[in-house]
């Protein structure tokens, strides 16, 4: 007796005459679909009995979250935001650093086993990371994370939106009346977004027609300690900014410090803006002023993305997806004195 084959999400989204992703929200529970559409896709479900002989067919197994490190609050929570999503598609999730993910232990993981290793997310991989080329060469399903950039990245990917973030962040400073605004960037630390964050300064400046001072820039590594040294250079400084804007939110907590060393008050002596608001952001003295990132948003999706190639293996030019950024106001910004 010849074997049914099971019908796969491409079929669903033929029948409901939608695509590939749409299909994937309505399986994942996500939002941002109308009920007419969700309904067409329930009904080519239950006709192409894709729920039962999906689930018979295979079990979820193991995702597995690759980090450079696990010292930051930044990644910590972009893992609390992948186990969530994990979870509710059923899939337990392992983490490795990037060194110890080697070809030999992929290879391994993917062998047919109760735990078998279903796809790898790699969080902020470096610009011509190994770690992609390894996974295109074992055809292992593999998504990115806020990587350092998405030119030539071959697998697909899901990012902040930094330069529009960090025009927001300037932007607010320069309505308040700020003139002479300083930033520690990360461009040396993470050139992608820093970059970027760097560029968006320089360009809310350039709309008011004011120059970007080399002295009022530095760059720094996204750490807490980067930032206290170098918003200590930048407040030393004989005409020192009256805000300063940050590549991060750790960066600007650093600058905090720094300005009570000196006798600073924030927001009346210096307006300080990081960049994304992890939990600590709102718990400083006072909140601190930050561009959020969506970081459950950005894990969710690249979970999701990560197991529709399960089903729809990724080809022509991966998918990069940019996730929009918040600027949330709270009280290290105010207008400058005087």
């Amino acid at each position: 007796m010849t074997a049914i084959p099971r019908p796969k999400i491409a079929d669903v989204a033929a029948a409901a005459g939608v695509s590939v992703p749409t299909v994937s929200k309505v399986l994942n529970g996500r939002t941002h679909v109308s009920d007419a559409t969700r309904a067409r896709v329930q009904q080519a479900l239950a006709e192409l009995d894709y729920s039962k002989r999906a689930a018979a067919a295979k079990q979820p197994g193991v995702l597995q979250l690759v980090v450079n490190n696990f010292d930051s609050p930044w990644v910590l929570e972009t893992m609390a935001g992948v186990e969530a999503a994990a979870d509710r598609l059923g899939y337990a999730v392992a983490y490795a650093r990037a060194e110890h993910a080697t070809p030999e232990r992929w290879r391994k993981l993917r062998e047919p086993s109760v735990n078998r290793l279903d796809g790898v997310l790699l969080l902020a991989p470096r610009k011509g990371s190994r770690l992609v080329t390894t996974l295109r060469t074992l055809k292992i399903p593999a998504v990115a994370i806020d990587p350092e950039g998405t030119e030539g990245l071959a697998i697909p990917s899901v990012s902040p939106a930094s330069f529009s973030g960090a025009l927001a962040a300037v932007s607010h400073l320069l309505g308040q009346g700020h003139r002479r605004i300083g930033i520690i960037t990360g461009r040396g630390h993470s050139p992608g977004h820093g970059r970027a964050r760097y560029a968006a300064y320089a360009a809310a400046l350039h709309e008011v027609g004011l120059p970007v001072l080399p002295e009022l820039v530095q760059d720094g590594d996204f750490s807490t300690e980067s930032g206290m040294r170098l918003g200590g250079e930048l407040l030393d400084l004989p005409q020192p900014p009256t805000a300063i804007f940050t590549g991060s939110d750790l960066q600007a907590m650093g600058v905090m410090n720094a300005a009570g060393q000196r006798s600073l008050h924030v927001p009346r002596d210096i307006s300080i803006v990081g960049f994304d608001d992890i939990a600590q952001a709102a718990l400083t003295s006072p909140p601190l002023t930050t561009v959020r990132q969506p970081l459950a948003q950005l894990a969710a999706m690249a979970v999701g993305m990560l197991t529709e190639q399960q089903d729809q293996p990724a080809s022509g030019a991966p998918t990069a997806l940019e996730v929009a950024t918040e600027l949330v106001v709270r009280g290290t910004t105010a207008p400058p004195a005087g």
